[in-house]
């Protein structure tokens, strides 16, 4: 039953079955010898953003066994439960909240989260055993049955069965879209796993997404880059800038050179697929100030950051934009015609700023906005 629970998962890179069940991981199994100090990014990549299980069945019930798991800094702070959404064609969304009840079960989770400029810490896991009961539209014939997973949760798979067979679905005929992008693309504000941006967007357009959106990441570490390069893709997005600018990782002198190395590894993979750069939504507290990120007490993002002084390199989402803008012009000019740029305030602009949660991370409202602006774009999609 496993492999077949492990045939059924689409938009991940890693699905390892053994005796506990089946897991998931976005990322290659491979990336997890090169995260170095930011063991945060192994944490995120399990959580099951954009992933989904496929079948062909004319079930009116499917019950999934799944061991769910949280991380955190504090478990005495709740976080939102578990949420699963099935969707059948011509049929409303069937969204179910999982309690999340149960053992608390060890999880070996050892590496450091750094928040800003504090003192690393160790995240604490929390798992939970839950069985999800999700009860589907009625249908006398068999028909694809998507079952979105927990955005923000790790997600091991046990069993599934249903009151009539489940069949893995053919290898999908629709295009593929790659995206990359931060906490904004892994969605974990959203209310559902279906309110997530990529997928809204996915959705709409008919695609067949693998979501590297990573909560705190997006520092165009190489690892990414080949790893998108190895992934077959008709559309290749890369959403850049927003955590360069909260971690302050780098400055004009790195940056540059760092979006030129990491659209040079993606472009070994993908000579000719077209990839659309998509610069910074609006984010009050940095459009002009330069990171790190610190969050007041009434839990609104603010810069930290030094004055801006002419020539000293601090990045700010302006002069991200424009750094990224001159960048995909001189690189179409040089002989990449594939190459596009997407100025992210078009998705969250300055008058969408009530949309964003923190004063940086869009809410489901903002999401769904961003997901469904994106799809409305003349997007340079390759179709086979």
């Amino acid at each position: 039953m496993n492999e077949v629970l492990a045939g059924a998962v689409r938009g991940a890179m890693s699905v390892n079955v053994d005796e506990r069940g089946v897991a998931i991981r976005r990322l290659p199994d491979w990336t997890r010898a090169q995260y170095g100090n930011a063991g945060w990014v192994d944490r995120v990549s399990a959580h099951t953003s954009g992933v989904r299980l496929e079948w062909e069945t004319a079930a009116s019930w499917i019950e999934l066994e799944a061991v769910f798991t949280r991380f955190t800094v504090d478990l005495a702070v709740a976080s939102p439960d578990p949420v699963v959404v099935a969707a059948v064609d011509g049929h409303p969304d069937v969204v179910i909240t999982v309690p999340f009840t149960g053992p608390v079960l060890p999880d070996d989770a050892t590496s450091s989260l750094a928040l800003g400029d504090q003192v690393p810490i160790e995240p604490i896991a929390e798992s939970r055993e839950c069985v999800v009961r999700i009860p589907l539209p009625e249908s006398p014939v068999p028909r694809k049955v998507v079952v979105w997973l927990p955005h923000r949760h790790a997600t091991t798979l046990r069993y599934a069965t249903a009151d009539a067979a489940l069949h893995e679905t053919a290898n999908s005929t629709a295009p593929r879209w790659v995206h990359y992008g931060s906490s904004i693309s892994h969605g974990g504000e959203a209310d559902t796993p279906a309110d997530v941006w990529p997928v809204v967007a996915a959705r709409r357009l008919g695609l067949d997404l693998v979501n590297f959106g990573l909560a705190g990441q997006a520092h165009l570490d190489p690892f990414v880059a080949r790893s998108i390069a190895d992934t077959p893709a008709d559309l290749i997005s890369l959403k850049i800038g927003i955590n360069v600018v909260n971690g302050a990782t780098f400055r004009k002198r790195s940056f540059v050179p760092a979006v030129h190395g990491f659209l040079d590894l993606v472009r070994e993979g993908h000579p000719t697929t077209p990839i659309v750069v998509v610069s910074p939504i609006h984010c009050p507290a940095h459009e002009d100030s330069p990171g790190p990120t610190v969050f007041g007490a009434d839990g609104v993002a603010r810069s930290a950051g030094f004055p801006v002084t002419p020539g000293d390199g601090q990045l700010t989402l302006v002069a991200i934009r424009r750094l990224l803008e001159e960048l995909v012009a001189a690189r179409t000019a040089q002989g990449d015609p594939n190459l596009s740029y997407l100025d992210g305030l078009t998705l969250l602009g300055t008058d969408d700023v009530d949309l964003l949660l923190d004063g940086l991370h869009p809410g489901s409202a903002g999401l769904r906005q961003i997901g469904e602006r994106f799809a409305a774009h003349d997007l340079p999609l390759r179709r086979s």
